[in-house]
């Protein structure tokens, strides 16, 4: 017993995926045409089915092939697609399981023909025979990992499909028989004769057997028990086979023109234990189960597992598990950070995660300071990660990393960030532009910030190469920033800008530059629109110099509905205002300002500490926090910063 999938269920009960048809109809498929056909036709949304599933904590996924056969694709003039329609269901599910980054294995569907046996139907055994190898040949070319035959109601054909996969491969079979709420199938079998149908196929019979389908987890139980009961009455010796349950969600009722199952999630997650306890290892759902039946039944499964021992989904237990049993089973953990804080929600009614969901309305609850570091020059991060971890200690609530800033190489942003992620555990916003990256670059950063836990974005055009120096580098710009806030918008909403699935969806907080002293200012009154509109979930200044510089901006633009973090730079001398007022872009620095720093002479940084005080006194009223920005590389100036804003704030909230 080598497959991994036996070896799987052999160390803990495994759960399977609920029904495809149900979330397909409820998704917009026609069921004039069988649902087999979307695999050609609308791959992306039996894909979605997949992934659903595995998200909900499936560890086993069927094909969208259960009425895959000659027979039953015959009336919609489909008999002729019958292996495109089998190798497209399982390479779909393939897909989404490498999507989803889960171990979880593919079983291909195969369901009943539909047509009964010669003499009392028309097709002789041969001809079933054929059409149950046809099928399974498009599955196996796929790249299933084992067959599921399922909802079979006649011994006879069960015996032809289990058969017709043996003779084809050494894959693991799971043979279902289904029955009715009295306990018997359509063709008069009952629990009991599954007996017959071992004693029939000796060595051929399958790894699995069991019930599903036909009623829902009260009757599915009660016939297991009678199935169970009667094979080791038989002599069988049932401890060489595995068992299954997967029972429909109650029997259905017709609403308003469809049907409808009424087992609720809870409900069908309360047999978990009785269907184990049984001697089921394979458990899930079948008509009218969704991914929210399968996710309270995974719930279900591993307080069971971590109670009767096993392995389960929890990183820690099941690495502790894991090294008992040698487990190769797959796992569920999915790596992603977890908003910070639920239920907040921005303009556009999306939940808020990460920086965002920490911001307080402008004057009230706490005022968020993040301080920008630049990136090391070369692969020595040193120096930024003790200034990182210094001002994570005196009180800094994050850290925002430039990414390349005024076009001058620098160790990239992403694994700076990761870096001070790392080292100091203190919240990063990285400066993410359009400028080095074409659209497949950006989505794939992007996916990358996610996977590391980098999950506060702030969205840039950058620098133009001209500025820096390399200016013979080109520039990319596919997309500038409000085109990178849509994409970031589409990722968290689970697709990238094609429309593909990415499986979970992103938790990417975002941020947008605004710079109230452009210019231009109705230039940028548009484009700050623009930003909000495509989803930015906060915004942060260009520094500033005087509240005015921001209020004057905010009575053209109106109320802004996202926090604001102001950009304060302070000062060292006057030599340094006259450099950023006339040779940075974007800051500008008014001539009261400058001219106090003119007088201040050798005193030129305490003046400067103290006007950037005073401007953040002014700020907290229209502004959720700051973001410092340290010249030449001054981090104790920030850290004596920071920690008299957090002292000032906490002394005000008493």
């Amino acid at each position: 017993m080598n497959n991994p999938f036996l070896e799987a269920l052999k160390q803990r009960p495994l759960l399977c995926d609920g029904a495809m048809g149900t979330l397909l109809y409820e998704r917009g498929a026609s069921s004039e045409a069988p649902f087999e056909q979307l695999n050609l036709t609308r791959k992306e949304l039996v894909q979605q089915v997949h992934i659903d599933y595995i998200n909900a904590g499936a560890d086993i996924i069927e094909t969208n092939s259960f009425s895959g056969n000659r027979f039953r694709l015959a009336p919609s003039g489909l008999h002729g697609e019958v292996w495109n329609i089998n190798v497209w269901a399982a390479k779909v599910a393939r897909n989404a399981r490498e999507i989803a980054g889960q171990s979880v294995f593919v079983a291909g569907s195969v369901g009943p023909t539909g047509k009964l046996l010669a003499p009392i139907g028309d097709v002789t055994a041969s001809e079933m025979d054929a059409a149950f190898r046809e099928q399974m040949e498009g599955l196996l070319a796929g790249g299933v990992d084992l067959f599921m035959i399922e909802t079979m109601s006649s011994l006879e054909e069960a015996l032809i499909a289990i058969r017709a996969a043996r003779k084809l491969s050494k894959l693991p079979v799971v043979a279902q028989l289904s029955f009715s709420v009295e306990g018997q199938s359509m063709m008069g079998v009952t629990p009991e004769d599954a007996a017959r149908l071992l004693d029939e196929l000796g060595p051929d019979m399958p790894e699995v057997i069991g019930i599903n389908c036909g009623a829902g987890p009260g009757p599915v139980l009660d016939c297991f028990n009678r199935m169970v009961s009667a094979l080791r009455g038989r002599g069988v010796e049932t401890e060489k086979l595995f068992f299954s349950c997967l029972p429909n969600a109650g029997m259905p009722t017709r609403v308003a023109g469809r049907f409808m199952y009424m087992s609720r999630p809870d409900y069908c997650s309360s047999f978990v234990e009785p269907f184990i306890d049984a001697g089921a290892r394979l458990i899930g759902g079948c008509c009218g189960t969704t991914p929210d039946h399968i996710r309270s039944m995974r719930e279900g499964l591993d307080r069971y597992i971590a109670t009767h021992g096993g392995l389960v989904k929890d990183t820690q237990k099941k690495k502790q598990l894991d090294a008992k049993v040698g487990a190769k089973a797959p796992s569920h953990t999915i790596v992603e950070s977890e908003p910070a804080e639920a239920g907040k929600e921005p303009h556009d009614g999306q939940a808020l995660f990460g920086v965002a969901a920490k911001l307080s309305p402008a004057g009230k609850g706490d005022f968020f300071v993040s301080v920008e570091l630049d990136p090391p020059k070369g692969t020595i991060a040193r120096k930024i990660l003790a200034a990182a971890e210094q001002l994570r200690q005196v009180g800094a609530d994050a850290i925002n990393v430039g990414d390349s800033p005024m076009a001058r190489v620098r160790m990239s942003s992403l694994a700076t960030c990761h870096l001070i992620r790392q080292k100091t555990e203190i919240d990063t916003i990285i400066h993410f532009t359009t400028r080095d990256r074409n659209l497949m670059g950006i989505q794939a950063d992007l996916l990358g910030c996610q996977a590391l836990g980098i999950t506060n974005i702030l969205a840039l055009t950058g620098d133009p190469p001209s500025v820096g120096t390399y200016a013979h580098a080109t520039a990319v710009y596919d997309v500038d920033s409000i085109g990178l806030i849509k994409i970031i918008n589409q990722l968290n909403r689970g697709v990238d800008i094609a429309g593909n699935s990415i499986g979970s969806p992103t938790k990417l907080s975002i941020a947008c530059a605004l710079n109230p002293t452009h210019e231009n200012q109705a230039l940028e009154l548009e484009r700050f629109r623009k930003k909000i509109e495509a989803g930015a979930h906060y915004v942060m200044t260009q520094p500033i110099y005087q509240v005015t510089d921001l209020t004057n901006f905010l009575d053209q633009f109106g109320e802004c509905p996202v926090p604001i973090l102001v950009g304060i730079m302070p000062l060292h001398s006057f030599k340094h205002a006259e450099y950023l007022h006339n040779e940075v872009p974007g800051i500008t620095i008014p001539a009261p300002v400058r001219k106090a720093m003119e007088l201040a002479g050798e005193d030129g940084t305490s003046v400067g500490l103290e006007l950037a005080e005073e401007l953040l006194e002014q700020v907290r009223k229209i502004a959720s926090g700051v973001y410092l920005v340290p010249s030449f590389g001054r981090y104790d100036d920030m850290c004596t910063l920071v920690q008299r804003i957090k002292s000032r704030v906490k002394t005000v909230s008493k």
